[in-house]
């Protein structure tokens, strides 16, 4: 397949696993690292001629893809989500207008509690559909901030799929409005394990980069009758890490000082949009990522001014702060989305 084919990105998300749901919306991202692979077995016999290849079997079908979002929205967010941190999420209400979906996932949840999707790609003439697609490892954060240059949080989400092939595109669809969430919007909090999350201390002129890193570690299982598809994913035992780069100063010395002793922290890395539209009492778009972290590694990477710059990187660990869930990460996304679909 050409670069064309990956191209026009939209999707649904599936009442039931593998169903053929049309498409509900045009999704802001691209497909990359296409990996569609279908095994065959040449069984080399001896049939009195010089031909080695008079027969194969062909295996299980292995279809891997990613998608990236170079500019993460309020908006799609919650809908990538959905496949990749915890599956039918509800929202709330706030204020009149405002829309909050919570993503804690469960950590006494078996087999496989996330969303499946159908993703449709390609142009008019050359369409294709992925369906029962699934998160396996994702990555959310931004890049270093800098003066003159854009800081858009980017989504990165690897899926797994039972299902490709041709289709005719869901017409019709328009383009979403949408918001990117900016790094240059967020908040840095830290506390104590016993500091609530929202009572945590914003911490100023420390973090430069952010990411988040999740690994579901989906296990695609085949069985006597499902053919060359798999019919069931299991989820296995989830990893979550961060990567922050931070500049030194008093707070950097802190940061040292925790590592060295291995003391670990609850954090809230929290983005903030424009208002939503209607909503009274005013409420704002807003992101929030809760973990309780343990700092894993403290490099020194560089120098700005007089200040040593470095990267942390460590591990989200199981907390029963978060929504009844003993969950390592609550992901919380404020929006005007009625529902997702």
């Amino acid at each position: 397949m050409g670069e064309v084919a990956f191209r026009h990105l939209q999707g649904s998300l599936e009442t039931s696993k593998s169903s053929n749901n049309a498409a509900t919306r045009i999704l802001l991202a691209r497909v990359t690292n296409p990996n569609f692979n279908q095994p065959h077995e040449y069984v080399e016999e001896d049939r009195g001629t010089l031909v080695a290849a008079n027969r194969y079997i062909g295996g299980v079908k292995d279809y891997t893809f990613t998608v990236e979002s170079a500019g993460a929205t309020y908006e799609q967010l919650g809908w990538f989500l959905q496949t990749a941190v915890k599956g039918s999420v509800a929202a709330s209400t706030v204020g009149t207008t405002g829309k909050r979906y919570v993503f804690s996932p469960n950590t006494t949840t078996t087999g496989d509690d996330l969303q499946a999707a159908s993703f449709e790609f390609g142009d008019d003439t050359q369409s294709f559909l992925a369906r029962y697609c699934e998160g396996t490892s994702w990555e959310l954060g931004f890049e270093t901030l800098a003066v003159g240059q854009a800081a858009p949080l980017t989504l990165s989400v690897n899926y797994v799929t039972n299902s490709l092939s041709s289709n005719t595109k869901t017409a019709g669809l328009t383009s979403p409005t949408v918001e990117t969430i900016l790094g240059t919007t967020g908040t840095f909090r830290l506390g104590t394990t016993s500091t609530g999350f929202n009572s945590l201390t914003a911490v100023t002129a420390s973090l430069r980069s952010f990411k988040l890193m999740g690994d579901n570690k989906l296990g695609r299982k085949v069985f006597v009758g499902d053919g060359e598809t798999y019919s069931n994913i299991g989820r296995g035992r989830r990893v979550t890490t961060f990567e922050a780069t931070i500049e030194g100063d008093a707070n950097g010395v802190t940061r040292f000082v925790e590592w060295d002793t291995h003391t670990e922290k609850r954090l809230r890395v929290q983005f903030a949009g424009t208002t939503i539209t209607g909503s009274s009492p005013a409420t704002a778009k807003q992101l929030w990522l809760d973990a309780r972290i343990h700092i894993d590694t403290f490099d020194p990477i560089g120098e700005v001014d007089t200040n040593t710059v470095f990267r942390l990187t460590g591990r989200c660990m199981e907390d029963a702060a978060h929504a009844t869930t003993n969950s390592d990460l609550t992901v919380t996304l404020t929006n005007a989305e009625a529902t997702y679909s």
